[in-house]
């Protein structure tokens, strides 16, 4: 039988932990109002992110320990740069997209744009074997780079493309060996679903 776990348990773990009971001093220390921590701390109300942060910025510990384990959450797979080109994370990213709206997780992967605070989203199922990938903005992975681009042209005997590259507004021609249409593209500055950094 699986746990059933309280809204914002992660939060009120981390209080405990710092054992503080003073709702007043919690207010004051994260700026939120007193009638709202006390909605938090029993259940009553989930925390936003924006709440989450500023939580984590007052107990002093990474805002992914306030956060519940049951809040769907994807880890970013590959970052894309100013050249439209998808690379995989160093050691130093460790970013994942919390998704607070969804109900249940679905299979799908993240390429992060950090300048733009934009996720790319793509379902592995979905590809250029079982899809129609011409005029479709597309994850394109070939032997020598990766790109985010739209495509113009698909020589399906060759697994020849040719696609736009909207971060450098260039046509660029490869050989692919397998491409991925791009499913959703979200703006996180002006949604629910936000970036975080994982580091513990």
């Amino acid at each position: 039988m699986s746990k059933i776990l309280k809204m914002n348990e992660a939060l009120i773990r981390q209080i405990d932990i710092a054992k503080i009971k003073n709702h007043d001093l919690i207010s004051k220390g994260t700026g939120i109002d007193k009638s709202t921590v006390s909605l938090h701390l029993s259940s009553k109300r989930r925390i936003n992110i924006e709440q989450a942060y500023k939580y984590a910025d007052f107990l002093k510990v990474p805002v992914i320990k306030v956060i519940d384990e049951n809040v769907v959450k994807y880890r970013v797979v590959r970052y894309v740069n100013d050249f439209g080109e998808v690379n995989p994370p160093t050691e130093d990213d460790f970013e994942i997209i919390v998704c607070p709206n969804q109900i249940e997780k679905n299979l799908v992967k993240i390429i992060y744009d950090k300048k733009r605070n934009t996720a790319y989203w793509y379902s592995p199922n979905f590809d250029n074997n079982n899809s129609n990938i011409e005029n479709e903005y597309c994850y394109i992975k070939s032997k020598s780079k990766s790109y985010l681009g739209t495509i113009l042209k698909h020589n399906k005997k060759t697994n020849i493309i040719t696609f736009f590259n909207f971060h450098t507004q260039k046509e660029i021609k490869v050989k692919f060996y397998i491409v991925h249409p791009i499913t959703t593209i979200t703006f996180c500055n002006f949604t629910t679903d936000k970036k975080i950094n994982n580091s513990l």
